[in-house]
C-alpha cells in the first residue's frame, strides 16, 4: 500500500509580513473610532438628558399644562414636576415616569448604567437650576446644562423660543 503525501507549501516571510502589514492598517482604521470611556458616558448621558428634556416638552404640549425638569447640582439628579413653584428640590414631587411604570420621574445619571463618572458642572436657565416648559412648548427661559466625563464635556441646551433641545461636545 502507497501512501500519497501531498506537498503543501508553507507561507514565506513575505506573505507572512504583508498579513501583518495589512492587520496593522485595518487596526490603525478600527481603533480611533473606539471612543474612550468617558467620551462614552458624557454622550450617553447628555443624549439621556436630552431625551428626557424633550420628553418635557412634549407633556406639557399634550397636557397643555407646564412640566419643569428641576436639577439637583448637590445631588447630581434632577426630576420632572408638574406646575413647579420654585420650591426646595427635597420638597419638589416627581411625576410617575411615562415609560417605567411606577416609579417616579428622577433621575441620577450617574446611577444609569455605565455612567459613574458622569456629572453636571453647571446648570443655568435664565439663572435657575429649572426649565419650565409652558402649555405651547417653550420654555419659560433659554438655557444649558454642561456635562463632564473625564475631559469630556457635552452642553445640553434650550432654545428660547422654540424648546429645541440640542446637545453638542465642547471638549474632549
Amino acid at each position: 500500500m502507497t501512501t500519497l503525501v501531498s506537498m503543501r507549501p508553507a507561507l514565506t516571510l513575505i506573505e507572512i509580513l504583508i498579513v501583518i502589514l495589512i492587520l496593522a492598517i485595518a487596526a490603525m482604521i478600527v481603533v480611533p473610532g473606539i471612543g474612550s470611556a468617558a467620551d462614552v458616558q458624557a454622550t450617553s448621558a447628555a443624549r439621556v438628558l436630552q431625551a428626557d428634556l424633550e420628553v418635557v416638552r412634549s407633556l406639557a404640549l399634550t397636557k397643555q399644562q407646564s412640566y419643569s425638569l428641576v436639577f439637583s447640582p448637590d445631588k447630581q439628579s434632577y426630576k420632572v414636576v408638574a406646575n413647579y413653584t420654585g420650591v426646595a428640590y427635597a420638597s419638589a414631587v416627581a411625576i410617575g415616569h411615562p415609560v417605567n411604570a411606577g416609579k417616579l420621574f428622577e433621575v441620577t445619571l450617574a446611577r444609569l448604567n455605565g455612567m459613574s463618572s458622569v456629572t453636571v458642572t453647571t446648570v443655568s436657565f435664565g439663572g435657575q437650576t429649572y426649565v419650565t416648559f409652558l402649555p405651547q412648548g417653550d420654555p419659560v427661559a433659554a438655557g444649558s446644562v454642561t456635562i463632564q466625563s473625564g475631559s469630556v464635556v457635552m452642553v445640553v441646551a434650550v432654545e428660547g423660543l422654540t424648546g429645541v433641545v440640542t446637545a453638542t461636545r465642547t471638549a474632549g
